[in-house]
């Protein structure tokens, strides 16, 4: 799977980058909730505190022992945290504790107004760079103020956060993972369904038809448009298919006929001139015989009803016997061969002689004069295989990429004087996947053309 271009892992990497945010939020949100109540509690115990210390104000030798005692209740970790002093208007009992700054005035804060709680307001500020938070008593004979560092609640906080991180972190990282993942999976499996489908369609699977009951319906209209495809699909192959076969049979009989005449007209022929042009005339109703036999067989194969009478074949044979006519044709062309003793296999014996003939014809007619041709041919794991190699005129990479198309015979200005239709190779082909095996076009110099054709051993022949 290619990575960086997956719709899937786009999808995936989208789907967390959602959940992440999510769970950040969320745990945005809940820590300002928290902290929000901790604050709220910190107020009722300051102002709990500022009524302590009104009513109840402590002797100078006390004072150290009720900072410790209130900085304990309001959970700072020192008295450093705690600021408290006490004003009287007769001077009695005023105090102040901790490091509490001299020219600060509280009356100078912006004071909420006064709670339930024992009338205590509250406020917030900063000094020396640290928020506070204070709460305030007022009483007709003093005025009390406690207030609390609030590094002591975000310190809290921030431990709460990196402990729940350390434990819930991975498994919510984990479970974003497999969650995203396995919901690009579901959110894909009508998707793979229908590339499945699409890789499986060929000339005896265009029946096909993918069901939209169970699914959703997004993706009911997709799956729909594809039936639909399939349904003209299958239309036009199928009269094509027909059109072929008929035209091809309806030829045979006439091409057969008008053969027959010419062969019987050219012995009498008045003159040699007239002999000579039967004699061409003969020769193109043969080819047209041949293109509309091919083009039967392929029509046959395109709908699945190419038939094969398999027995048992030697291709040893077979190969020798052809290569032996080839050398004795031609001449001017070496012609070497390493081909194995003892290759059978289970195949139709006149169609795989087509294609021998086809794939040798096709070396003796494209080789250029001081061009040589190699055939090897040996048995491997899975069956047969025989490479047909030969020389040729210079061929581009986009004349090799329709190698097996139907009628091509690639840039008239290298094949001229060569004789063909452009049906073999493609011809070769359908019979090779017919037997279960194939033939392809393998990579190799401009100027050289090699073709492997493989067959499978027995057993999978038959199968």
């Amino acid at each position: 799977m290619n990575m960086a271009h997956s719709f899937r892992l786009r999808m995936f990497l989208i789907t967390a980058l959602i959940v992440a945010t999510v769970l950040l939020a969320v745990a945005i949100v809940s820590g300002s909730t928290f902290y929000s109540f901790e604050v709220r509690r910190l107020d009722a115990r300051l102002c709990d505190e500022s009524w302590r210390l009104d009513q109840r104000p402590p002797q100078a030798e006390q004072q150290e022992r009720f900072a410790q005692d209130v900085a304990g209740k309001l959970r700072l970790q020192s008295t450093g945290q705690l600021l408290m002093t006490r004003e009287a208007p007769d001077g009695r009992g005023s105090a102040r504790y901790g490091n509490w700054p001299l020219d600060f005035d509280p009356g100078q804060l912006a004071w909420s107004d006064s709670t339930s709680r024992h009338e205590c307001r509250l406020t917030g500020f900063d000094s020396d760079g640290r928020q506070w938070r204070a709460a305030r008593i007022t009483t007709p004979g003093s005025q009390s103020v406690v207030a609390a560092d609030l590094s002591a609640i975000q310190a809290e906080l921030w431990q709460a956060l990196q402990k729940i991180a350390a434990t819930a972190g991975p498994i919510a990282i984990l479970l974003t993972i497999i969650g995203a993942w396995v919901l690009s999976g579901l959110a894909l499996r009508p998707v793979n369904r229908l590339r499945e489908s699409m890789r499986s369609v060929d000339e005896r699977a265009l029946d096909r038809r993918l069901p939209t009951e169970r699914e959703a319906r997004e993706f009911r209209e997709l799956i729909a448009s594809y039936n639909g495809m399939l349904e003209r699909l299958e239309a036009s192959f199928n009269q094509a298919s027909r059109f072929s076969a008929d035209a091809a049979h309806e030829l045979k009989t006439p091409l057969t006929i008008l053969r027959g005449q010419l062969e019987r007209a050219i012995p009498r022929a008045a003159t040699p001139e007239l002999q000579t042009s039967l004699a061409e005339m003969l020769e193109e109703v043969g080819r047209l015989a041949s293109i509309s036999r091919k083009l039967l067989l392929l029509s046959q194969a395109d709908a699945g009803r190419l038939a094969l009478r398999r027995v048992t074949v030697d291709l040893s044979a077979m190969l020798r016997d052809r290569i032996a006519d080839a050398r004795m044709l031609e001449l001017t062309t070496p012609i070497s061969t390493a081909v194995a003793d003892g290759l059978r296999i289970q195949a139709d014996e006149e169609l795989l002689g087509q294609v021998l003939n086809n794939l040798l014809g096709n070396a003796l007619r494209y080789t250029p004069p001081g061009g040589r041709i190699d055939i090897r041919a040996h048995a491997t794991a899975a069956g047969i295989e025989v490479r047909f190699s030969n020389s040729t005129r210079p061929i581009s990479q986009a004349d090799r990429a329709r190698f097996f198309e139907r009628f091509y015979r690639g840039d008239p200005s290298r094949n001229r004087g060569a004789d063909g239709h452009g049906l073999g190779l493609s011809l070769s082909r359908v019979i090779a996947r017919a037997h279960g095996g194939d033939l392809v076009l393998e990579p190799s110099a401009e100027s050289e053309v090699v073709l492997r054709l493989t067959l499978p051993n027995g057993r999978e022949a038959a199968s």
